[in-house]
Order: C-alpha cells, then structure tokens, then sequence
C-alpha cells in the first residue's frame, strides 16, 4: 500500500512547504522512497529543494480546479510501488479546488480503496493567522474523513486561540480518533537558532544541506532542531 502525506491549509505563508520538506526529508532518513510533488501555482517552494527531486503537477488556475490534473494525480497514487511515500504540498491557492474535488469524488475513500493509504497534514500558525488556520483546519476534519497530523507553527506568534492552548480546543474532541498525532515548530530565539531556520528556509537547503555547508555552531544548532523535529515524529501515530 503506497502512502500519500498531503499538506492542505487555505492561508498562505504559514509553513506548509517547510512541513513538506521536513515530512520528505524525514521519511528519506528512514529509507523509504519518496515522490514529491509541488502543486502550487503562484509559489512552488517544495520544487526549489533540489534534493527532494520534486514533480510540478498544476491541479488549478485562478482557483478554477483541472479535473484532468487531479485524475492524473489519483493514477499516479494508485500505479505506484507499495513502499512509496508521496508527499504532495498543496498551495493555498489550490486548496478551496483541490477540497471541492475530493469531496465531490469522494477522493480520500477512492484512494483507500485503491489501497493509497492517506494522511493529511494541517498547519494552525501561532499569533494573527491563528483564527484562519484553525478554521481551515476544521474544515479538513469535518468534511473528510482521512487521518490527519495537525503541525502548529509558533514562528509566529503564540499557540493559543481565545487564551486556550490549541491542542485543548474542544473543537478537535470529535475528531481525537483520526488525529495521528501534533508536531511543533518551536519559536527559536532570533538571533540563533531563528536565525539559523531562516536562512535554511531563504536557501531552500535541506536540514544536511544546510549542517553541510555552515560553520561549527549552526552546524550544532540546527542538528539539535532536526533531531527535535524527528523525536516528535517518530512518536506520531502512523497507522
């Protein structure tokens, strides 16, 4: 059964490449073979990470949804070899298509029963995006019904909605049995560790790219956050 990890988030500038990028780099690590692919119209981040060897694969334009594409996209998952993990990075401006195709095609239980094991990814931002990343977020676990990992990015403020942490949301109760599990990007203090993610993020550099290519303490740095990302992934609920 090939797997496919889909990152969806209406709001844009919130991580969801870095999400990818980090899912592809993590599961490469463990050895699994990894496809990814870019879908993003406007500003296809995965594509510029050169090692992850990334597809470009247009679902939509001026958020009018390309049948074809997603139909191309569901052979592709489908065709594939068992052990392969797919990591699709779906743009926000995508997102409002790709969800009124999947859920008029019934997408997620097409692919399940196809045998394309789906996870979704959903990333809440901390501080002023939180309202809108949340409401995305509810939307992907009320209309479909495919596991989903909830990513919250505190690069940008608290994680906090009304004064209440976000993972204690009561929102997320009804949803506790398909929620795989919760990975934080940390807020890092800006002049080090912050300083270190952003310019690994401007680059486009991949975590060994980036500890290849900097100086010692960098180096050490962005060792201790990947090892950080991996620790809470290896604790994720996977199947």
């Amino acid at each position: 059964m090939s797997q496919l990890y889909i990152t969806l988030q209406a709001k844009g500038g919130v991580g969801k490449s870095y999400v990818s990028s980090i899912l592809a780099q993590y599961f490469l690590h463990a050895g699994h073979p990894v496809r990814c692919i870019d879908t993003d119209t406007t500003n296809p981040t995965l594509l510029r990470y050169q090692p992850l060897r990334s597809e470009y694969l247009k679902l939509s334009e001026e958020h009018v949804v390309n049948p074809r594409a997603f139909d191309r996209l569901v052979e592709t998952l489908a065709a594939a070899d068992e052990a392969t993990h797919f990591v699709v990075d779906v743009g926000s401006n995508g997102f409002q298509p790709f969800m009124a195709y999947a859920v008029e095609n019934d997408l997620f239980a097409v692919l399940e029963s196809l045998g394309v094991q789906v996870t979704i990814n959903s990333v809440i931002a901390g501080g002023p995006d939180v309202a809108e990343t949340l409401s995305s977020t509810k939307a992907v676990l009320e209309h479909t019904q495919a596991p989903t990992l909830i990513w919250l990015n505190a690069h940008l403020g608290a994680l906090e909605y009304r004064h209440c942490p976000i993972a204690e949301l009561h929102l997320f109760s009804p949803f506790e049995a398909r929620i795989r599990g919760w990975v934080t990007l940390p807020r890092y203090p800006a002049t080090t560790f912050g300083q270190d993610v952003e310019q690994m993020l401007r680059q486009r550099w991949t975590f060994d790219e980036a500890i290849d290519r900097l100086t010692l303490m960098p180096q050490r740095r962005l060792q201790r956050v990947k090892q950080d990302l991996w620790s809470q992934l290896e604790r994720v609920r996977w199947t």
